[in-house]
């Protein structure tokens, strides 16, 4: 990857305490050119969530701070963008090899 960053799948997040709540997870789901996006808590346990804005407005819920919030949604950016482009590549080399 470019500047040597990496990328992962899920990421913690935090409450107002600094304390961890749960984690975010962004992967492809089983039908293709689909995205499965998951909150894991000690609370409510694994909910999978149908957009951005019902997982924010479920932190928003949990006391997530704004500041969190804004790194939830960075995450969620910079991954969806990782596996839109990696759809692109295997489509365009499954295409080749056709």
């Amino acid at each position: 990857m470019k500047d040597g960053k990496k990328f992962v799948s899920s990421m913690d997040v935090k409450d107002k305490k600094g304390n961890i709540l749960g984690a975010v997870c962004v992967a492809p789901a089983k039908e293709m050119g689909k995205r499965d996006i998951i909150l894991m808590d000690e609370e409510t346990g694994t909910q999978s969530v149908r957009s951005t804005t019902e997982l924010i407005n479920m932190l928003s819920k949990k006391n997530v701070t704004f500041e969190e919030r804004k790194v939830v949604l960075d995450f969620l950016s910079e991954r969806l963008r990782y596996l839109e482009r990696n759809i692109l590549i295997n489509s365009t080399r499954n295409q080749i090899k056709s």
